[in-house]
């Protein structure tokens, strides 16, 4: 599903920028963003599940990429499950530490990401009546951000699966 979403992301990346107008511009860079972002999650939301299954990791571990955390009851004396939801930058970390220990969170990608990862909060969020964001602007953010998402993903398919992304997801790094 990532897969598809990485290139539905990068196809309204390429119709906002030979869009005719600034307000049509603004539409396609958003649904850009959004879908890139969409791929990151289900990405990670795919590497939880798969992780579950194969229960290859702490149970911790799983129940922390999974939204949930484990609680001892003391009146039954046994594990419960509940629902904790985590930031995905959390996860991430969780999965970069465990996969990749000389991972650079300083690194252009890194940094790329977690700005993308605000510029689409900000969206999703909104503090003002109006969208101020230029087209110049979004233009620049969709791109570092498409590039950070899929830059993070190709990082993390490379430590978990040893073999990065295929090479018709890595084409759609905006240039």
């Amino acid at each position: 599903m990532f897969e598809e979403y990485l290139q539905d992301a990068y196809a309204f990346f390429e119709i906002a920028s030979n869009a005719k107008n600034d307000r049509e511009a603004r539409r396609y860079y958003r649904a850009a963003i959004f879908y890139a972002a969409g791929a990151i999650e289900a990405f990670t939301n795919y590497i939880a599940d798969s992780f579950a299954k194969a229960k290859s990791l702490t149970p911790h571990e799983i129940a922390f990429l999974n939204d949930k955390s484990l609680i001892f009851d003391p009146k039954k004396g046994d594990i419960k499950e509940r629902v904790d939801y985590h930031k995905l930058d959390e996860k991430l970390k969780v999965l970069i530490n465990k996969f990749i220990p000389d991972f650079n969170f300083s690194s252009t990608d890194w940094s790329w990401l977690m700005e993308f990862k605000d510029f689409r909060d900000s969206l999703v969020h909104p503090r003002q009546n109006e969208d101020e964001t230029t087209v110049p602007e979004y233009k620049a953010k969709v791109q570092r951000g498409l590039t950070g998402v899929i830059q993070i993903i190709n990082c993390l398919s490379k430590g978990i699966f040893r073999r990065q992304l295929r090479k018709k997801i890595l084409d759609l790094i905006p240039e």
